[in-house]
């Protein structure tokens, strides 16, 4: 253990000759204290290699100020402007942040949420793994009252609040916008329908052509995963059914992705032989070539949603504790579809 482990606020008010509630208000910024004397404090602070004692504060507060976070993947740049932004907002209100990767496995999903909770966090922000499908630690979770709110994919028949994208209303917008244009063929290549953003969005799909009186073929419909190779299977099995849509869309805009290698080691051009929609963040599809045309899905504005969330939810002022957020979203029509 180093010396500054052992220096106590009560050392620095013998050296300096004051009291130690004066040294705990110096280093509080406290207004009863002089600018002079704040000075002493902090010069003796540095000097002295004086640290605060965090753990017997959060014995003292029964909490940690630490949320836990589960994510699928960072891979997706997706998760990794979502993960900025929660740490953005939980250093506004002074909680710091551990993150854990499930890789989208339930497994990991499970010991990570385990673990956080053995650490003590003050609460949990969950995006679950495509492969969940038991609800044990969530109910565990729940048994041992830690707040928890899941953000864009999201256990809906459990009673904890959550943060997602308005997935079905922008889905079937979209496509009603797409089939005015005179578009009517159109396939998804649709993540899991057991993950909540898989089944509003497939669920979105679904409906826009039947209210357009358009028959749904279900062979057009290749549920998969929301990784890059995913993409590349769902058209290369589309590709080989012999009949091709004019749009395809995709669960997210790594898919997306896939399906652009796939095409293109056809020898077919997009947009000129069939076009492609995805879901994601705009700036993102700018990147491809030609750019995506998006769903555009801001996981900065979802991470700051979530985190303001359930730090209410944590200190007690939040209105509801089993509360639904969804967050609008618009279409933006790139170059990755013709327009007519």
């Amino acid at each position: 253990m180093s010396i500054r482990n052992h220096i106590t606020q009560q050392d620095i008010a013998t050296r300096l000759n004051v009291s130690r509630i004066t040294v705990s208000k110096a280093l509080r910024n406290h207004p009863d204290i002089s600018a002079e004397m704040k000075e002493k404090v902090n010069r003796a602070v540095e000097e002295m290699g004086y640290s605060p004692n965090l753990i017997a504060k959060q014995l003292s507060l029964q909490k940690t100020f630490i949320l836990g976070i589960v994510v699928p993947d960072l891979e997706n740049c997706f998760f990794s402007y979502l993960v900025d932004s929660i740490i953005d907002t939980a250093k506004e209100h002074n909680y710091n942040v551990i993150l854990t990767v499930s890789r989208e496995k339930e497994v990991f999903e499970r010991n990570n949420i385990k673990n956080l909770i053995d650490l003590r966090v003050d609460g949990l922000l969950v995006c679950v793994s495509q492969e969940t499908t038991d609800h044990k630690i969530f109910e565990y979770v729940r048994r041992v009252n830690i707040p928890l709110v899941f953000f864009d994919r999201a256990i809906r028949e459990l009673p904890f609040s959550y943060v997602a994208f308005n997935d079905k209303i922008a889905t079937i917008e979209t496509l009603n916008q797409l089939i005015s244009a005179g578009y009517t063929r159109i396939a998804h290549f649709a993540g899991y329908s057991g993950t909540s953003i898989g089944n509003e969005r497939c669920n979105g799909y679904r409906e826009a052509l039947i209210d357009n009186r358009i028959p749904v073929r279900e062979d057009w419909i290749i549920e998969g995963g929301y990784e890059i190779d995913d993409g590349i299977r769902a058209f290369e099995k589309l590709y080989a059914g012999g009949e091709l849509p004019e749009i395809i869309l995709t669960v997210n805009d790594r898919v997306a992705s896939g399906a652009y290698k796939a095409i293109r080691k056809t020898g077919l051009k997009i947009p000129d032989d069939i076009g492609i929609l995805g879901y994601g963040l705009n700036d993102t599809a700018r990147l491809f070539s030609p750019t995506l045309s998006v769903i555009d899905q801001d996981p900065r504005k979802m991470g700051k949603i979530a985190t303001d969330l359930l730090i209410d939810e944590i200190q007690g002022i939040a209105q509801n504790p089993n509360t639904g957020i969804l967050i609008d979203v618009d279409f933006k029509w790139n170059t990755s579809i013709q327009k007519r």
